[in-house]
């Protein structure tokens, strides 16, 4: 298993100031998130040349880039924006030596089955569109994804979809990682890790170990089900500006993780 975090810990950062941290802390990689405020990537190809020599200077792999797709949006806007976006991030990727594009699943409140077969054809439809191969879509246990029901009716419907797995994100909806792990541990291929407390019906992000995530049975289910991919470090400061800096929770994170792997 390799190790990265996600550029999300750092709103503040330019691109150049989360790589130099990468290198220096001697990450196997790093998440960079790309959005349409340019903090780290714009949603945009070719890749700038400021940004590609930056990645040349450092030498920094960046195995996911995060992105905001929906695959909702693909079935309600064929053609549109959100297939536009689709096909932007995977030329991205294969440009950024990427191996795959993060992608939320969307609402399923409503028929969920019907819900997660529609997602399927959506992502399979974009791939075929697009003319782009070797780039995985990985949708993120996110939102409805992150609920167990869902995800069991997605593995049905969906047999080629391929997961990120997001372990807090399960056990906040309701779930545990030992029921989501029976189900998609075949299909992860991105992991992301963090930890938190409930309280007040909201999670307090934690240290890791602090909190209610069980991070060293994920990481040892992992490394018994041969997963030889990326873990990555969400520390989610963009969405919280109130948590502690990157610069203090990412090595601590880091040499968690890394004592466990």
């Amino acid at each position: 298993m390799r190790l990265c975090f996600t550029s999300l810990a750092y709103p503040e950062l330019n691109l150049a100031e989360v790589l130099e941290r990468a290198a220096r802390w001697g990450f196997d990689g790093v998440e960079l998130r790309v959005a349409d405020d340019g903090i780290h990537l714009r949603p945009e190809t070719p890749i700038p040349s400021e940004a590609k020599a930056l990645l040349e200077r450092y030498r920094v792999p960046v195995p996911v880039l995060s992105g905001y797709l929906r695959a909702s949006s693909l079935l309600t806007d064929k053609g549109g924006l959100a297939e536009k976006l689709g096909i932007t991030l995977m030329r991205m990727a294969v440009d950024i030596g990427a191996i795959g594009v993060r992608i939320y699943g969307g609402q399923m409140s409503h028929k969920p089955r019907e819900a997660a077969r529609r997602i399927g054809e959506a992502i399979e439809g974009l791939k075929k569109r697009s003319g782009v191969g070797g780039v995985k879509m990985l949708l993120e246990t996110h939102d409805d994804l992150a609920i167990i029901d869902n995800l069991r009716h997605l593995v049905e419907e969906y047999p080629l979809a391929e997961i990120l797995y997001d372990p807090a994100n399960i056990i906040y909806a309701g779930g545990s990682h030992d029921q989501a792990f029976k189900l998609i541990g075949e299909r992860i291929a991105h992991v992301h890790i963090k930890d938190f407390r409930p309280e007040g019906g909201q999670r307090i992000f934690t240290p890791p170990g602090a909190g209610v995530v069980p991070i060293e049975k994920i990481i040892q289910d992992l490394r018994s089900s041969g997963y030889e991919g990326y873990v990555s470090i969400e520390w989610e400061r963009y969405w919280h500006r109130d948590l502690p800096s990157g610069d203090l929770m990412i090595p601590k994170y880091r040499d968690y993780l890394r004592a466990i792997i």
